[in-house]
């Protein structure tokens, strides 16, 4: 008990620190968690919907470009696009992350002016890098898979008015783009700057209330009905139930409708 109470004087004071906290939480932390029994562990697995493999990889074969835009942590995103075929081993990867050894230090450092800086210096070098290498790359190997990935506080500064032609062209190149820990904001400026950047023409499917602002940002919005509610289907265009669907809506359903608006053209023009 005297121990517990020694321990926890020093959670306080690492807890209300204005300077370092998380690095003196860890330090803290690191006092308390050792010497100990491993009684149990559990784990938590979020499956992808049936048929979302399948889904992607036919609507990638029509020239869909596919793009994740996802809040979770890096490590999970990949794993996601490897588990929906974007990614695979022989997918040449650039990567943007945070969580790198020269934004730690400065972190460590403390200065937030410090931070922004280095951060946004890194964002702007790896950009300039990855899009050279991507060029060269399709030149040399077309055959062969790009990925790009990168998390949601470096796509803050990569979408800097500076910053984001060079994030656009590097997009473009890839075959898939990965963005991980984004906020429902930036999911809606990634699918504006790819309609009005690159006047592509976009679409949008989530199922969650932190997918309403892209799915209303894009061309098409589609909503996914289910457990996640029913803000995103409120907010859409179309509506379903699973994402396996998609491959008829756009494929049968859309290819149906296209014929039918060109026979109308043609009948009444």
């Amino acid at each position: 008990m005297d121990q517990y109470k020694s321990w926890n004087e020093k959670f306080v004071q690492a807890k209300s620190s204005l300077r370092d906290r998380d690095k003196k939480l860890d330090e803290v932390a690191e006092l308390i968690e050792k010497d100990l029994i491993l009684i149990g562990c559990t784990a938590i697995e979020d499956k992808l919907q049936e048929g979302v493999p399948a889904c992607i990889e036919t609507l990638s074969a029509a020239g869909i470009k596919i793009w994740v835009l996802t809040g979770d942590k890096m490590e999970t995103a990949i794993n996601i696009a490897y588990a929906c075929s974007l990614v695979n081993n022989d997918t040449k990867q650039f990567i943007i992350s945070s969580e790198t050894d020269t934004i730690r230090e400065a972190e460590d450092r403390g200065d937030p002016v410090e931070i922004a800086r280095v951060i946004k210096e890194s964002v702007k070098q790896s950009l300039r890098s990855y899009l050279e290498e991507a060029r060269r790359s399709l030149s040399n190997t077309p055959e062969r898979k790009l990925a790009f990935i990168i998390d949601g506080r470096c796509l803050m500064y990569a979408l800097d008015p500076a910053l984001r032609v060079n994030l656009l062209g590097l997009s473009l190149i890839c075959h898939s783009v990965v963005c991980c820990r984004v906020s429902p904001l930036q999911k809606a400026q990634v699918t504006s700057l790819v309609r009005k950047g690159a006047r592509k023409i976009t679409l949008s499917i989530g199922d969650g209330a932190n997918d309403v602002s892209m799915i209303q940002a894009a061309h098409v919005g589609i909503g996914i009905s289910g457990q996640e509610g029913m803000q995103a289907v409120m907010a859409s265009d179309f509506a379903i139930a699973q994402f396996r669907y998609l491959t008829d809506l756009l494929l049968v359903h859309g290819r149906w409708s296209y014929l039918r608006l060109c026979k109308v053209c043609l009948w009444f023009r």
